[in-house]
C-alpha cells in the first residue's frame, strides 16, 4: 500500500539525505587514503570506493556503511 497525502513519504528526500552522508563521509575518511566518486550517470547510487588497493563497487547504502565502517575503525585505532 502505498501512502498517499501531505503525510506521505517523500524517498527523493531521503536519497538526497543519502547523497549528502556519503559525500561527508568521504571528506572524512581521505586522511584513511579512501577516495570515493560516483560509478557513472548512468548508474545512479553506484559509488566506487578505492580502499587499499582495491577498487569496490557499492550501492549508496553499502557505500554508506563501508564509509563508516572505516571512520569508526580509524577512530578507535586512534583512541587506543
Amino acid at each position: 500500500m502505498t501512502p498517499s497525502g501531505p503525510d506521505s513519504l517523500d524517498l527523493s528526500q531521503f536519497d538526497r539525505w543519502l547523497e549528502t552522508q556519503i559525500a561527508s563521509l568521504s571528506v572524512d575518511v581521505l586522511s584513511e587514503k579512501v577516495f570515493t566518486c560516483t560509478a557513472c550517470p548512468e548508474v545512479v547510487g553506484d559509488y566506487i570506493i578505492e580502499y587499499r588497493g582495491e577498487s569496490l563497487r557499492f550501492g549508496a547504502p553499502k557505500a554508506y556503511a563501508f564509509l563508516r565502517f572505516i571512520r569508526e575503525s580509524a577512530s578507535e585505532n586512534k583512541a587506543s
